[in-house]
């Protein structure tokens, strides 16, 4: 999908009870002249505001390139983040240096990017979604669990319920190939170059926009660790990037 006009408009808003505690963010993109293009809410891991404030401005700005925007307005009611992404503070603490470095990478893939501040009142749909999806309504599922649940799914054989968790856009990738893949595809060759493994899922994790997922797949012959980097948007997964190491 591309947007009628190279211009956007992007409210974004980070929520945190107990900060650090339960957190998620609300995102709405909107042409100038007020038409909405994208909303959405996510959950997140238990985090700060200003993680969760850091990670809204990622999902936006990585949603807003998928629909084609080249120049992007960016509002938002945390003065801290907004002088932070303008240069008048500086950004010290570690947990939010690699989300800022984040902004500023897909900073670069546009013409032009500007950050300012707006009361809350007027940024009141991108709080309503984030505290929709704090509350578990829609979107509240995390990236995490969904990735989770999707590796469920594929290795206990439930395909319809895999292809549920996959966006129409899903394209899959193992880093020693050019080759991507659909959801179809992929699928597919999931149930043809997995017959008889056994799977043990390793940890999953959050890392800004991206979730990181280890297992191990093991048949008679060898053992293979596999390392998934996901990009979840909108409750659905996008891409999928696939390391792996069967020791040879």
């Amino acid at each position: 999908m591309s947007v009628s006009a190279d211009a956007v408009v992007i409210h974004t808003d980070g929520a945190s009870r107990g900060n650090p505690g339960p957190a998620a963010i609300g995102v709405v993109i909107a042409e100038p002249s007020g038409r909405v293009l994208a909303e959405f809410g996510e959950a997140l891991p238990n985090t700060t505001n200003n993680v969760a404030e850091y990670t809204a401005v990622i999902r936006a700005l990585e949603r807003a390139r998928a629909l084609g925007a080249r120049r992007v307005q960016c509002l938002m009611d945390s003065q801290l983040v907004v002088r932070q992404l303008n240069g008048q503070y500086r950004v010290k603490h570690p947990d939010m240096l690699p989300l800022y470095r984040r902004v500023l990478e897909l900073i670069q893939e546009y013409d032009e990017v500007t950050f300012a501040h707006v009361p809350r009142e007027l940024n009141a749909e991108a709080d309503r979604l984030a505290n929709q999806a704090l509350d578990g309504g829609a979107g509240g599922e995390t990236p995490e669990r969904l990735v989770t649940g999707f590796f469920q799914a594929l290795v206990s054989g439930q395909w319809p319920q895999a292809r549920r968790v996959m966006g129409d856009d899903f394209r899959f990738r193992r880093v020693t190939k050019t080759r991507e893949l659909d959801a179809g595809a992929f699928l597919e060759m999931w149930q043809k170059t997995t017959a008889g493994h056994t799977w043990r899922p390793g940890p999953v994790r959050a890392v800004g926009s991206e979730v990181i997922l280890e297992a191990m797949a093991s048949d008679r012959d060898q053992k293979t660790a596999v390392l998934w980097i996901c990009v979840v948007e909108d409750g659905k997964l996008r891409r999928l990037l696939e390391y792996e190491d069967n020791g040879s």
